[in-house]
């Protein structure tokens, strides 16, 4: 199954995403133990993905339109 996130409309293509962070959280205070994932734009702006029990694998993909 293959999960598609919408992060902007066509207007918005100049705003890119420069970073997509996994971040490895050890919360020991209480005791909670997850990956958060995010992305940056070129403005600054934070993206939220979620959060994850699991460590994510990461993938690059590459594809060519002819």
């Amino acid at each position: 199954m293959t999960n598609i996130i919408k992060l902007h409309n066509n207007k918005e293509l100049e705003n890119s995403i420069t970073e997509i962070r996994i971040e490895e959280v050890r919360d020991y205070d209480n005791n909670e133990f997850y990956y958060y994932v995010y992305c940056v734009k070129d403005t600054g702006q934070r993206i939220e993905v979620g959060k994850s029990k699991t460590k994510p694998q990461c993938y690059k993909q590459v594809a060519i339109y002819k």
